[in-house]
């Protein structure tokens, strides 16, 4: 699939093979290819309630989910769409796709935003909505209606449910991770060692200072005790000098 405009924006559906040839800003709208979504009952008050909970829900289908994204909508009490998808994975086909990551404005799953379309091709690849109003890729032959979607995509409007994905790659996993944030902590906490050792090295030599002012009654203001060294020295170079004479 190739796309090529200089318009002032693009929507557009991202397949695996897409290609983008694009000069504007432009929307993205994932293909389900790149996420799994569900719909679970699950018996919390919130979001933030229901999302910690996916890792667990998902490891039913999915291998390796404490490495995958979730983001989770409210369809009703204790129901919840949910999604699960690899950030890495969608940047790389974003990447690869040839569109500059710059101009991308947004990125959408199409589960929220083809629901105008029942069934849809996007070049050689069909799609449609289950009998559970689940966005599915499905055979050519399966669909009994042929709606290119690229034909209408322009009429869609977008829904307020945006990915919440990095755009950049991860370059540590999170074993990686973990171990940096260790070896930093570790590092910090030698320089806090050290800070501890130098203030009271500091402390010590304080305090033997103050004892030898009190030993010879020399003034407790640095200010005088320069001025007597000063006054000293001149006296010194004084009697060096009649030496010499």
């Amino acid at each position: 699939m190739n796309i090529v405009s200089s318009s002032k924006s693009r929507k557009i559906f991202l397949s695996s093979n897409t290609k983008i040839y694009e000069t504007s800003k432009v929307d993205i709208i994932l293909s389900p290819e790149f996420y799994w979504v569900r719909v679970f009952d699950i018996p919390v008050k919130n979001i933030t309630q229901a999302k910690a909970v996916l890792p667990t829900l998902f490891e039913d289908i999915l291998s390796k989910v404490a490495e995958l994204s979730y983001q989770v909508i409210k369809l009703e009490e204790n129901k919840y769409l949910c999604f699960a998808y690899m950030n890495k994975k969608i940047f790389e086909a974003i990447k690869q796709s040839g569109v500059n990551l710059s101009l991308v404005n947004a990125v959408y799953f199409a589960q929220n935003e083809c629901k105008d379309f029942q069934q849809f091709f996007v070049d050689d690849k069909s799609f449609l909505y289950t009998n559970d109003n689940i966005l599915v890729k499905v055979p050519n032959e399966m669909l009994s209606q042929r709606v290119d979607l690229n034909e209408f995509i322009h009429s869609i409007n977008l829904s307020p449910n945006k990915v919440n994905i990095k755009l950049y790659n991860n370059y540590f996993n999170q074993k990686q991770l973990y171990l940096l944030i260790a070896i930093l902590c570790f590092v910090s906490l030698i320089n806090f060692s050290k800070f501890i050792s130098y203030s009271s090295e500091i402390s010590k030599q304080n305090s033997k200072m103050e004892e030898l002012i009190k030993l010879n009654n020399l003034p407790s203001s640095m200010i005088q005790i320069d001025s007597i060294i000063n006054s000293n020295k001149k006296i010194a170079q004084l009697e060096d000098r009649k030496s010499v004479v």
